[in-house]
């Protein structure tokens, strides 16, 4: 039977994170207006034939949603960024764990979802549609304390993993290749979020936590916390695996509602997306400080995760997905013959819950051109982080002075460069 840790453990956590969440002086971060990056928006979006509104979508507020997740930052450079309202979208931004069912009830038009979830809710009957692609491949961690030096040292010990673990294929790849038993029960499971599960392990009231960024880098940053694993949502892939080989994270989901009721604005919304996540590979460093903005993190941090996202771990963030990368999403939990066929995502509706028409109807840009004609000679993959920011500052004319100090994570970089 799975153990549990007391629910003192988690009030310590809340208590922590209340009082971390003040954020000191030191750690404002720094916008730049987008035009002095070199991105004039209102040229980008001139790129975009704009439709006719209808009277529904005519002073239309949209409600977008995203989880508390570096794999959705793109919801924020749309806002950051002035792309929203370059293309007349009047949207209301929204961080919560309950974008899934508030899409699913009509509350949210659009949201940054996981894939998972959102292929559960689809076969329960839930009315929105895959739009385009947001996150593939690697940035989900297994962070544990820095007195964890072999991942066997976590046995017995209290660690914050996902609910369902014993079917997680996350959890299971992760123990086959650390070696260590994939059965919760050996293990003093904690269920919280991964927010309060970093603070947590900063207290000492556990000794590892699953996550996504920011809360990896921050562990790292703030010099208690180290990364075992990193899941890539799918079987025997990594960063040079062919793209079409990673499992489909996050995806950008709208509402059938909204969809039928405001078409016009659906495309608009896609093709922001497409902007957003453009802005971000070309503009990392501004899109690393509305990052840090958006999320209360240190400036560092954000640098980090946007490092991790655009380059270290392959180009995760993109508008563009193919069914095999679907595929490799559902061959991630059948690998596993313990998983229960019930327990398993399955898309036997994939014709209705992937919809590519507004993405065509956008015009959206074929993602490996725009990667190999705009970022790969700025930003190649397997660039160093001290060489990524270097040209990261020289891109947007940032300054040493006002650049944030990064000399933590370009250590860690060197020092994973040697353990190669």
């Amino acid at each position: 039977m799975k153990k549990r840790v007391t629910a003192a453990v988690l009030c310590v956590a809340l208590s922590i994170s209340l009082l971390a969440g003040c954020r000191d002086s030191s750690k404002e971060t720094n916008i730049k207006d987008v035009k002095e990056t070199g991105f004039d928006v209102n040229d980008e979006v001139s790129k975009f034939k704009m439709g006719d509104l209808n009277d529904t979508e005519k002073n239309y507020t949209i409600q977008m949603g995203y989880y508390n997740c570096d794999h959705m930052c793109a919801s924020l450079i749309g806002k950051y960024a002035g792309i929203y309202d370059a293309l007349g979208l009047n949207v209301n931004i929204t961080k919560s764990a309950e974008t899934i069912k508030a899409l699913s009830s009509g509350q949210m038009d659009v949201g940054y979802i996981g894939i998972e979830g959102a292929i559960r809710a689809a076969n329960n009957g839930a009315a929105f549609t895959m739009a385009a692609a947001n996150h593939l491949g690697g940035s989900r961690y297994l962070v544990a304390s820095n007195d964890i030096t072999d991942a066997s040292q976590l046995v017995g010990k209290n660690i914050a993993i996902s609910t369902d673990a014993d079917y997680n294929p996350e959890w299971l790849t992760w123990c086959q290749k650390l070696g260590i038993p994939s059965d919760v029960s050996q293990y003093n499971v904690v269920e919280m979020g991964q927010q309060d599960a970093m603070f947590a392990l900063k207290a000492g009231q556990i000794s590892a936590f699953s996550c996504c960024d920011p809360y990896a880098s921050t562990s790292i940053y703030q010099g208690f916390g180290h990364v075992l694993a990193t899941g890539w949502g799918a079987a025997n892939v990594n960063a040079e695996t062919n793209q079409d080989d990673w499992g489909l994270c996050c995806i950008y989901a709208i509402s059938n509602q909204f969809k039928e009721s405001c078409p016009e604005l659906a495309r608009r919304l896609v093709f922001a997306h497409e902007l957003a996540i453009k802005y971000i590979y070309t503009h990392p460093y501004n899109a690393a400080m509305m990052f840090a903005e958006g999320f209360d993190v240190d400036p560092a941090v954000g640098l980090r995760t946007i490092y991790m996202k655009t380059v270290a771990e392959g180009r995760t963030l993109t508008w563009h997905f193919s069914q095999s990368n679907i595929e490799s999403d559902h061959k991630y939990y059948t690998q596993f013959p313990e998983i229960p066929e019930s327990e398993i995502p399955s898309l036997d509706n994939y014709e209705t819950f992937v919809s590519t028409d507004l993405g065509e109807s956008a015009g959206l840009e074929d993602f490996q051109a725009f990667i190999s004609d705009s970022v790969d000679s700025s930003f190649p993959i397997g660039m160093s982080m001290s060489d990524w920011y270097a040209k990261a500052k020289e891109v947007d004319s940032i300054s040493d002075s006002d650049a944030p100090d990064i000399s933590v994570f370009v250590k860690e970089d060197e020092s994973q460069a040697s353990a190669r």
